[in-house]
């Protein structure tokens, strides 16, 4: 299971509960947004580009992960285009995460993902390779996935429109809830936790129990 992102969901929570009843976090959090804010009108093209490196990096490295950046975003630029630039910089990272994984192989792969989980994520895309199963297991497992798909040959653009569904619903989730941390909206918040967790847990049962 994709045991990052429920971690990072744990933390997410905790932050959450801090934000809201704590108006020392919530001052520091709007004096470093209206800085950063301040910085992305100066430089706008130069803010994106950064934000949708870190995402591009956070699909790549395990460790990283730029979710704390989301909602000063969504302060900046407002949900929409967030989901566009946090979209697209994990999609780059996922590309470049395949385009490793099938020109440069394990050795290569070995500096980002340890062999065992390569090993075990190439024979479940293998071991089923339907569509389906698929974008099930790119829901369920973590973003390195892409470089058993690379390392397997699995076709590219049937791995880009089954990162672009999978990514997809990430995106508009870890937006919209960063907006309802801000606004108070505790149900609303929730809400999109509850189905995200939800949707992670089927995929994951789905593809274990095929996948047996």
């Amino acid at each position: 299971m994709n045991k990052r992102l429920i971690l990072l969901l744990c933390i997410a929570i905790i932050i959450a509960f801090l934000f809201w009843y704590s108006s020392v976090l919530q001052s520091a959090f709007y004096v470093i947004a209206s800085y950063l804010n301040a910085l992305a009108v100066e430089n706008e093209l130069l803010a994106i580009l950064v934000f949708v490196l870190t995402s591009a990096l956070a699909a790549l490295i395990s460790p990283l992960t730029n979710i704390p950046l989301v909602p000063i975003a969504t302060l900046i630029w407002g949900p929409v285009p967030t989901i566009i630039f946090l979209l697209t910089g994990w999609l780059i990272g996922d590309i470049i995460a395949y385009i490793i994984g099938r020109y440069f192989g394990y050795k290569a792969v070995s500096y980002f993902v340890s062999k065992e989980k390569l090993d075990d994520w190439s024979n479940m895309v293998k071991k089923r390779t339907t569509f389906t199963t698929a974008l099930l297991l790119r829901i369920a497992l973590p973003a390195e996935l892409g470089y058993a798909f690379g390392i397997i040959r699995y076709p590219l653009n049937l791995y880009i429109f089954i990162t672009f569904l999978s990514e997809l619903p990430f995106a508009i989730i870890s937006t919209y809830a960063s907006e309802a941390v801000l606004s108070g909206d505790t149900l609303k918040f929730f809400g999109l936790i509850g189905i995200l967790i939800t949707v992670i847990i089927i995929a994951f049962r789905t593809t274990h129990s095929d996948l047996v």
